[in-house]
């Protein structure tokens, strides 16, 4: 096992960062195979699913970006513990944080089941696009345990240094919901509720595998080596949601805002509400190889700041977003210059295609910023520094929704002020957070 971390901490940069982002970008490429093929099953049923999807998939992308407050303090720790070659207290990490998984899964369980049979009512969407959202969600919590665990197992192989098996396990469990797609929709027609349906089916499976692999990484972990006592919480629970918390809660954040986006957009039909949904379908492909690079980026680190190395840590993380702004380019370039037959891919709608055509032009002037916001949040993770990020990510996500409102319905502007709204602040968090990251604190955090 050691051989992953002294690739990491001994080789070249280039050399280590490609090959933990390759595989850590395929596993991501599988989220955008799969998204793709989601939307476009769900696409046949017509614009008003499409519209309870896009709603439906905030609410979902909250409850996974939730999953980080311990996924991301265990990759954290679980990469120090192997850049200073602790195998007792990487076993303990590694298994302790699978309990904390279980736990935290159930409080969010219990808390978020009722808030999802009237959250879209609160948001005011149109009654029957309200229902059809609320079921998609009501069946994706009902096996929240498996997302959890299947999330927080993927961190820890990722932080021990191999990302090739979990972007194995993750392709064939995203594969498996792509095909389960059609059975559940059509063959036994349940409609958009059969879309979560293969997904929670496919993500059970996954979660097995990947424990598995955690267990084939770690072969002395057993369940018997879990600590169920105050200590557990003093030195594993509460340190990984210390952790991983500033960046679980931006990101869920950042979901919930769309949500209250969504009521904004709604208020000129369910076109535009439809179009961002594909939208980030789309923007699936560059959001995806950004996090790809910012999983590795988090790994690298971790470990070399566990083996004493943290200028290299540095460049790596410098290096890491050079490329990702490079690919993100070139996507910019195409969501600009083809924006017509990428919606028409999805849907015939011409009102969602001509609202979508101008989202994508609109969001291409800053895309590439994005990478920046995501490579450097992974930096800030390996670290255990992520208070920093989740201040000025969260906070200018949240200045999206007093900003839409005024320019979009006080001004009188139409649904394309949102896009700028949501283009601008994209700029302005990667600028902010490079800024802060040139400042080198993160390098001084100690786990």
């Amino acid at each position: 096992m050691w051989k992953d971390r002294d690739r990491i901490v001994d080789q070249p940069i280039i050399k280590s960062l490609m090959t933990l982002a390759l595989p850590a970008v395929g596993s991501s490429l599988f989220f955008v195979i799969y998204e793709i093929i989601d939307m476009f099953w769900v696409g046949k049923l017509g614009a008003i699913p499409v519209a309870a999807l896009s709603a439906a998939s905030f609410f979902v992308w909250m409850l996974r970006a939730l999953a980080l407050a311990v996924a991301t303090g265990a990759i954290a720790m679980v990469s120090r513990r192997a850049g200073e070659k602790d195998m007792g207290r990487l076993r303990d990490t590694a298994l302790n944080a699978l309990l904390s998984s279980c736990i935290y899964s159930v409080f969010i369980i219990v808390i978020f089941f009722p808030l999802a049979q009237c959250v879209f009512r609160w948001i005011r969407l149109d009654s029957t696009v309200a229902s059809l959202s609320r079921e998609y969600v009501s069946v994706f919590i009902s096996g929240l345990l498996f997302v959890y665990l299947m999330l927080t197992a993927e961190h820890i192989i990722r932080g021990v240094g191999n990302t090739r098996i979990p972007m194995l396990i993750m392709g064939f469990s995203l594969i498996l919901n792509a095909a389960l797609d059609p059975l559940f929709i059509f063959h036994f027609r349940m409609g958009l509720k059969g879309a979560a349906v293969a997904t929670i089916l496919a993500q059970i499976i996954g979660c097995l595998l990947m424990i598995a692999a955690v267990i084939h990484f770690l072969p002395a972990c057993r369940p018997k080596c879990l600590t169920w006592t105050p200590s557990f919480f003093k030195k594993y629970f509460f340190p990984m949601i210390k952790i991983g918390a500033p960046i679980s809660f931006s990101t869920a954040g950042f979901s919930m805002i769309y949500l209250v986006l969504s009521g904004i957009i709604s208020v000129f039909g369910s076109a535009p509400l439809a179009a961002i949904g594909i939208g980030h379908r789309i923007e699936a492909f560059p959001y995806f190889v950004a996090l790809g690079f910012s999983m590795a980026t988090a790994t690298m680190v971790g470990q070399n700041l566990g083996a004493g190395q943290p200028q290299k840590a540095r460049a790596s993380a410098m290096r890491s977003l050079w490329i990702t702004s490079g690919i993100l380019l070139i996507t910019s370039i195409v969501f600009f210059l083809l924006p017509g037959p990428l919606y028409r891919f999805f849907i015939d709608d011409s009102r969602v295609v001509q609202h979508g055509i101008a989202y994508l032009r609109i969001i291409a002037v800053f895309e590439v910023f994005l990478g920046f916001e995501i490579v450097l949040e992974g930096a800030f993770t390996g670290a255990g520094d992520t208070k920093p990020p989740f201040i000025i990510v969260f906070s200018l996500t949240l200045l999206r929704i007093p900003l839409s409102y005024l320019l979009s319905i006080t001004a009188g502007l139409g649904v394309s002020a949102i896009w700028v709204v949501i283009s601008f602040t994209t700029f302005l968090k990667g600028t902010i957070l490079f800024v802060w990251f040139q400042k080198g604190h993160w390098m001084k955090k100690r786990i």
